[in-house]
């Protein structure tokens, strides 16, 4: 039997085949684009985790909530710059987990996706990164992956991808 990694396993790939990504791990992130790529999620962090708590979906795992830190973050790297403003795949993501509102296992699929996305890859990138990278501080982790792990199985296979796909539509905006 598969796992829930493995079923995603292509489109994680994919999302980490992006030239921004790519930008990101060699150290030679472009700070705007990625100040902007911040404030892109904070809204969707910002929608998705509103949603979750709604559901009780971070019982046990409070700690794994990331809008608040993703705020200081691009709060600390724009300045004195003007403000972002949200772009099409971004409004595309928000309307999607709008429309999902009501469905806790899908919402479930995203915070897979993008929360354990954190919690692994992100230990790697607050490395690479401009700014303090709140994004990435997690007290515990093991605990957190151990309550997210009891929280989803791989009936949420097809959302995770879905998920995925958002999120690699939202990279690619800053792959040029």
């Amino acid at each position: 039997m598969s796992s829930l990694k493995e079923l995603t396993a292509d489109k994680h790939r994919e999302a980490e085949s992006q030239p921004f990504l790519k930008s990101i791990f060699a150290s030679n992130v472009d700070v705007d684009k990625y100040t902007d790529y911040l404030y892109q999620l904070l809204h969707v962090y910002q929608v998705l985790e509103f949603y979750a708590d709604t559901h009780n979906l971070f019982e046990g795992v409070e700690d794994i909530k990331r809008s608040k830190q993703i705020e200081m973050d691009w709060i600390e790297l724009l300045g004195d710059k003007p403000s972002n403003m949200l772009n099409k795949p971004t409004e595309n993501y928000i309307d999607y987990i709008h429309s999902i509102k009501h469905e806790p296992e899908k919402i479930m699929a995203h915070v897979y996706v993008r929360h354990m996305g954190d919690l692994f890859g992100g230990q790697m990138l607050a490395k690479l990164l401009p700014g303090s990278n709140n994004f990435y501080k997690f007290d515990n982790i093991q605990s957190l992956v151990k309550g997210i792990r009891e929280k989803i199985d791989v009936s949420l296979a097809e959302e995770a991808n879905v998920a995925f796909d958002h999120n690699i539509n939202m990279i690619k905006v800053y792959n040029d």
